[in-house]
């Protein structure tokens, strides 16, 4: 695999893992107010986190989305590459 694309992969998942999180604590205290965990942020990451393992889809989705994006993106352009740049077969003998 390519150092640029382990790196991006890296990127990604961190930005799954933490900065998603962060941002929507932050967003959600904006909007909802603030989380009702003893320690805020540590809180609601941990029981991200563990609904995460325990099987949550939610929690599951914001950890791995971006990741998740971008493996369906590579998909879709590798589909379009393979069907759609063959060449044209005819039936129609010589």
């Amino acid at each position: 695999m390519k150092p640029t694309r382990v790196l991006t992969l890296l990127a990604l998942a961190l930005s799954g893992s933490l900065i998603l999180p962060v941002v929507a604590y932050w967003v959600g205290g904006k909007i909802v107010g603030a989380y009702a965990g003893p320690r805020g942020l540590a809180t609601y990451i941990g029981s991200i986190y563990r609904d995460a393992a325990d099987g949550s889809p939610l929690a599951l989705a914001m950890v791995t989305g971006p990741v998740l994006v971008a493996a369906i993106w590579a998909l879709r352009g590798w589909g379009l590459r393979h069907f759609l740049a063959r060449p044209a077969r005819n039936n129609i003998p010589e």
